[in-house]
């Protein structure tokens, strides 16, 4: 029976979450985040990124002055054993935060809210305590203050730059909402007055004379150190937003990128009104001055959109940006391609094999009948997915080097420019020798492909794309070994020199497929629990 399946009315939530993890390669396959891209989310990475980045240079400058507090007690200088146990304890805890990130890395935005806490609280427990104890002295009191009001300013400064680099550093190393970093910097600004008050209570000889002075500076700098913060968090929060809207097109917003090819990027995207995941194409940077490039790309996405078979990558939409940029949406596609699949979990099984390619004969065959030779198929340009509920559901991608069969010689050399266009490995003779192609190349690519899947690497395994050309050209193709003799017979009818001696149409080759003895061992069912078995571990 055919392996045809039919797409959903509706696609669910839980349909993406399991494909997502059907994936064990973050490389190879896009996973969305629980929650919709945004602005938010965007600061939200950002900041646990900075924390990370953070506590590992307050670890090094707690080390730092540690250091010289014990340079300075070994010396007989008169250094606080005090002060060296606040910083050996807060170098320890900013120690254990950095290796929690690291080990943590994809699980730490859970903790990582306490953590800025856990940093911030450690930050004003060694500074305020310091400062207590340096205060509470009624000995170095009398000595720095006195009665004069120079001494006030200096004990003052030398209290202020720490709290200072604390207000104005913070928002800088940590970015925040403009909210959130008006109460961390004010809680921060008001700490050392409030410090300074509660030392008089203690030290008879902290009066008010002694320190009418140093209020006045704490609170001047405070709120100069609190301004700063605050605009640099607005300004900040108005790049972030700036950028954000860089990111969209139309009504998608880039999520992230996800490669990059000789023509187009790729990135993971999602509609704004509908939290559609989707996968946006588009003209590379550096192509975008190049016109044969442009009506290359554009023709792709025209040829996608033609296609509706549901083993077919699914277009939604396409258009121009205001600078030119040409870009296309597809559907997004949870699942591994099959150059991957191989890769990590080794050869596929004959029956499982059969069942991916006849998928993709489906798929292709539509695109025959329309009049598109696709010309690049490859294990990498088919997708193994999860859709509808149904595993290991084919899916062809990447018609960008395909050509509609009517179209003429001017517009085929948009297809060559000079060079064979193609991957090496799974090339056909006629695009090997620079011939005219039609569906019976891609039976010959769909032969090379189910080599692959088989045993694991190409059919003629050459080093250099000339050597490979010319394999497909002149070299006998042998037998895929510890294959099945009729599915065997089947790839080597696929990869035949002579167009005449091959499968005349994908609907033959997928016949032939649903012929083989093995093509009765795997289904949509055996794929389920294969992937709910294997997919956890990724």
């Amino acid at each position: 029976m055919s392996p045809e399946v039919r797409p959903p009315a509706v696609e669910d939530n839980t349909t993406r979450v399991i494909g997502a993890q059907m994936d064990r390669s973050r490389e190879a396959v896009p996973v969305v985040a629980d929650a919709p891209p945004s602005a938010d989310a965007d600061l939200k990475r950002m900041l646990d990124r900075r924390l990370r980045q953070t506590f590992i240079i307050l670890a090094a400058i707690y080390a730092a002055f540690l250091v010289r507090q014990l340079a300075l007690y070994v010396t007989g200088s008169g250094a606080s054993q005090v002060q060296a146990v606040l910083l050996a304890v807060a170098c320890g805890v900013q120690a254990a935060l950095a290796v929690a990130a690291g080990v943590a890395r994809e699980r730490s935005a859970r903790w990582m809210p306490a953590a800025e806490w856990v940093t911030l609280c450690t930050l004003w427990v060694t500074q305020g305590l310091n400062q207590f104890a340096s205060l509470c002295n009624p000995d170095e009191t009398v000595r720095l203050l006195g009665s004069d009001e120079v001494g006030q300013v200096l004990t003052a400064n030398t209290w202020l730059l720490p709290w200072f680099a604390v207000i104005a550093g913070y928002p800088v190393l940590v970015p925040n909402t403009v909210r959130r970093t008006a109460c961390i910097v004010g809680v921060t600004a008001a700490l050392p007055i409030l410090i300074t008050a509660a030392a008089s209570v203690a030290n008879p000889e902290l009066t008010l004379l002694r320190s009418w002075l140093m209020y006045i500076q704490f609170l001047l700098w405070g709120l100069v150190g609190a301004s700063i913060a605050v605009y640099g968090a607005m300004q900040a929060a108005l790049l972030r937003k700036e950028a954000f809207e860089a990111r969209k097109f139309g009504q998608y917003r880039l999520v992230r990128k996800l490669g990059a090819g000789g023509m187009g990027e790729v990135h993971l995207a999602e509609h704004q009104l509908l939290r559609r995941p989707s996968v946006i194409k588009l003209v590379r940077a550096d192509r975008r001055g190049d016109a044969k490039a442009g009506k290359r790309f554009e023709r792709e996405v025209k040829m996608l959109a033609t296609l509706t078979h549901w083993n077919t990558v699914e277009v939604y939409d396409y258009g121009h940006t205001p600078d030119g940029t040409f870009y296309f949406v597809m559907e997004y596609l949870p699942g591994v391609n099959l150059e991957d699949f191989v890769r990590r979990y080794g050869v596929i099984p004959p029956g499982r094999a059969v069942f991916l390619l006849r998928q993709v004969c489906l798929g292709l065959r539509e695109a025959h009948q329309v009049g598109l030779i696709h010309r690049d198929i490859k294990p990498a340009n088919i997708m193994a997915c999860e859709r509808g509920g149904l595993f290991d559901v084919a899916k062809l991608l990447d018609f960008g080097l395909g050509r509609a069969a009517e179209e003429d010689e001017d517009d085929d050399k948009l297809t060559r420019e000079g060079v064979i266009l193609g991957t090496p490995a799974f090339l056909s003779p006629e695009q090997a020798g620079g011939k005219p192609t039609d569906a019976r190349s891609d039976v010959y690519s769909l032969g090379c492909t189910l080599f692959y899947l088989l045993v694991g690497r190409p059919v003629f395994d050459k080093s250099g794309g000339v050597a490979m050309a010319a394999a497909h050209l002149h070299e006998t193709p042998k037998a895929p070994p510890g294959v099945p003799p009729d599915l065997a017979e089947v790839v080597l009818k696929c990869l035949a020199k002579d167009p005449a001696a091959r499968y005349q149409s994908v609907k033959e080759l997928e016949q032939a497929l649903g012929a083989c003895a093995s093509a009765a061992d795997w289904d949509h069912d055996k794929a389920e629990a294969w992937w709910k078995e294997h997919g956890k571990e990724g």
